[in-house]
């Protein structure tokens, strides 16, 4: 952006979850209008009270972004009304990296600056938004928001009661334009009634899986608060509004008469809304805009019916997931794991051949800053936890993005990055040949949802040497052995490998069964365990062989993997056996994914056990679970 604009607030704004309204005008003879725009934390631009844009992409504070937005198709000849509400989070959440309120924009036709933020800009904090209520949807999601449609004037086409001059923000950042597109804002997602009871309590559905802005059009007698309640699922005869401390709701006040509104800045991820009212209402609309990220299907359809509709329901639920960033659901977090992101990677080059989506956000991963070396939980946040694990998957991430993409300039940008976290574990191998897993509460040894391998978060477990981690850190040396010559740099890095394998042989197989054990000590063993141990190479090619074959055993005795880690059992026969397990990974698929269709799923679950896990907040749509349609990919149809 230029450097004639300032980033600016409302005077006396101050605190969280604050909504700020800015104006500003323009002369307009015609041209095209291009508006940069950037805000801490969010934003919403209207155009003679039309709402034309919104949404800030998610960034750190050292490493701010902003939008180019042609919004030459809302101008009019003569004077034309700019107007610009800030929500500013304040507190943390896993999208969202604390910074300082502000907003900063330059408006230009036909290039030419023709205005922008300055002190002069005229502010002032929402009458109807509700300031400081801080309401929680969930930890990780953030906050939730009341309007008040009874408090809306004509600000937005310069009826400026209670505006005065705005306040320069003292902040100097480094600004990138937007890596990616802008999402698409869609009519109103088709929607029934399911229950109707005296006006007062209504029940919608919108037929499948959606995620998007809530928008509302109703009758009232009376001034009134309404809540509304969003889900995935009806399990209980009714929207699950309350989960563990989770509240999935909004409210909107409304007035006598007709009341019309959309939220331009929560998005929702649900099924169904239920609306609880005062008193009785006529409902013409309630719904949500659906909001998708701009991609092309390139993927071949299976010609099997049903491997048909689990990859056509895979693809979708990639789409579901993917906004300012890789989701791992809309519904509960909308959080960028790299772990999570790795699948939803994986699988987007098979249904979009898509690249410029995962490369911003392998960049986004690499701008986070812990004085551990490691990489975060998620992306941005400024939140201490981090899943170790995670850190090592990047690795993975990062050389299957550059070799799908056969662009080498991310890996030449991130290099400093990879190498400081990978020291953090190779630091950290002893005599042993191996690394203990981390200790303190800001660590969550977590590999997968399962019995021995899902952690304890929030406790510090004493050091202890797991399998999974050690195989995962020889594949993280490997893929970056590959990095590192590629860029032309030293391969510093397999060097560590033989005495880590020797580690892991010693520490973790059992010469008896041909298996190795989840941790040393412990009697349990896991398909997730196995297939990283033949992934990583620690095994001879018969026990691979073996390992194998219990892998694809029912009977096994081995800790089932999860969703989530499939692909990692998948590819662990593919390494050993290729065209010998083709039909049991399809067959495996169709078992797995044909109970979710068969339950109604128009998104695939986070587990098998879908909304009854997590006691009641297992989601309904996860982008790790869509790997279906990588194997289908590279597997053909069934």
């Amino acid at each position: 952006m230029g450097r004639i604009s300032q980033w600016i607030w409302c005077a006396n704004a101050s605190g969280n979850d604050i909504y700020c309204d800015f104006y500003d005008s323009v002369s307009y003879k015609g041209g095209e209008v291009r508006l940069r725009i950037s805000a801490d934390s969010n934003y919403a631009v209207y155009i003679n009270g039309t709402l034309a844009d919104s949404g800030q992409y998610a960034d750190f504070p050292h490493y701010k972004i902003y939008d180019e937005l042609n919004l030459t198709s809302f101008f009019k000849v003569g004077e034309n009304s700019i107007a610009v509400t800030v929500w500013h989070y304040g507190v943390s959440n896993m999208g969202y990296y604390p910074g300082k309120a502000g907003l900063r924009y330059e408006v230009y036709v036909d290039g030419e600056l023709v205005t922008c933020s300055t002190e002069n800009t005229l502010s002032r904090i929402s009458r109807a938004y509700e300031n400081g209520l801080c309401k929680r949807i969930t930890g990780q999601l953030g906050f939730s928001f009341h309007y008040d449609i009874t408090a809306e004037d004509g600000w937005m086409t310069g009826d400026l009661a209670g505006f005065a001059s705005s306040v320069k923000v003292d902040r100097e950042l480094n600004m990138s334009p937007r890596p990616i597109e802008k999402l698409t804002i869609g009519a109103p997602a088709e929607c029934r009634v399911l229950k109707a009871e005296g006006g007062t309590h209504f029940l919608f559905d919108l037929g499948r899986e959606e995620v998007g802005y809530l928008t509302m059009k109703l009758r009232s007698d009376k001034r009134q608060r309404l809540l509304f309640a969003y889900g995935e699922h009806i399990a209980d005869g009714g929207v699950r509004r309350t989960v563990g401390g989770r509240d999935f709701s909004v409210e909107v006040t409304v007035g006598e008469g007709e009341n019309a509104y959309t939220n331009p800045f929560r998005r929702l991820g649900l099924r169904y809304i239920e609306l609880f009212c005062e008193s009785p209402v006529e409902v013409e609309q309630v719904t949500v805009l659906p909001t998708l990220y701009p991609l092309s299907r390139q993927g071949r359809l299976p010609a099997d019916p049903l491997d048909r509709r689990i990859y056509e329901v895979g693809v979708r639920t990639l789409e579901l997931c993917m906004h300012e960033h890789y989701e791992d659901c809309p519904w509960r977090e909308q959080a960028l794991y790299c772990m999570d992101s790795r699948n939803q990677m994986l699988c987007g080059y098979y249904a979009f051949g898509e690249y410029r989506f995962p490369r911003a956000c392998l960049k986004l991963m690499s701008e986070d800053r812990r004085s551990d070396g490691l990489l975060s939980i998620c992306f941005p946040t400024d939140s201490t936890l981090a899943i170790p694990s995670f850190s090592l998957h990047y690795f993975t991430q990062v050389l299957e993005y550059t070799s799908y993409s056969k662009d080498v300039s991310l890996i030449r940008e991130i290099y400093p990055k990879l190498v400081s976290v990978l020291r953090a574990f190779t630091d950290r191998i002893d005599g042993s040949g191996c690394v203990l897993s981390f200790v303190g509460k800001q660590y969550w040894n977590f590999y997968e949802w399962s019995d021995g391998l899902s952690g304890n978060l929030g406790r510090s477990d004493e050091g202890a040497y797991e399998a999974a981690l050690n195989c995962l850190l020889v594949i993280a040396l490997r893929n970056m052995a590959v990095i590192a010559r590629t860029l032309g740099e030293k391969d510093e890095y397999t060097a560590f490998l033989e005495p880590l394998i020797k580690g892991i042989r010693s520490k973790f197989f059992s010469e008896e069964k041909g298996l190795f054990y989840n941790r040393e000590g412990d009697g349990r063993m896991s398909e997730l365990v196995n297939a990283l141990a033949v992934l990583a190479g620690v095994c001879t090619h018969g026990e691979a062989s073996r390992i194998a074959a219990t892998l694809a055993d029912s009977d096994s005795g081995l800790t089932p993997a999860t969703l989530s880690m499939l692909c990692f059992k998948y590819d662990a026969l593919l390494k050993v056996g290729g065209e010998t397990y083709r039909e049991y990974i399809i067959g495996d698929i169709r078992t797995k994914y044909k109970r979710m269709l068969d339950a109604g799923a128009t998104s695939f679950w986070e587990t098998e056990a879908g909304e009854s896990d997590f006691g009641n907040a297992g989601s309904l749509c996860h982008g790790w679970s869509a790997m279906p349609v990588y194997y289908y990919g590279i597997l053909g149809e069934g």
